[in-house]
């Protein structure tokens, strides 16, 4: 797939903002519909990350890339499989456990080369920017996805 445009991503993420309760459903059941296996894992990394943070942006996040996505692409994605799902999490969980025993150094290497050698840069440092705590309480972004302020 070609890079997502980090403008096209703001675009979506903006829209999605301010979406009523009844728009914001109805794109909830359009992304379940079209990615069930991700919906449902995202709902129970969801629920984990509610025990330990006020409100999670993973769900309306998930749903931006989505759609943005979608839009690049020019038509419907195909459904991520459970096995796909599972091979990422053993890898990123492989990563992480390497990356709790380096150095700060090597940790900030590893993550720097991860970043530069990822597709779809512009995707990723969105996301960086919305997971980052600080970053929304700067102001830089104001709004919760999906309408859900």
């Amino acid at each position: 797939m070609n890079p997502i445009p980090r403008q096209l991503v703001i675009e979506v993420w903006e829209r999605q903002c301010v979406l009523g309760e009844n728009e914001t459903l109805a794109l909830m059941k359009q992304f379940f519909d079209e990615q069930p296996a991700l919906g449902v894992y995202l709902l129970v990394c969801d629920e984990q990350l509610e025990q330990e943070a006020a409100k999670s942006q993973l769900i309306p996040l998930a749903a931006t890339i989505w759609e943005a996505a979608t839009r690049t692409r020019g038509k419907r994605l195909k459904a991520v499989r459970p096995k796909i799902i599972e091979h990422a999490e053993a890898a990123n969980t492989r990563m992480l456990e390497k990356l709790e025993d380096v150095s700060e150094f090597e940790w900030r290497e590893t993550v720097a080369g991860m970043f530069l050698g990822y597709h779809q840069q512009p995707l990723l440092a969105f996301c960086i920017e919305i997971l980052r705590p600080m970053t929304r309480r700067s102001g830089n972004w104001p709004r919760n996805g999906l309408g859900w302020n």
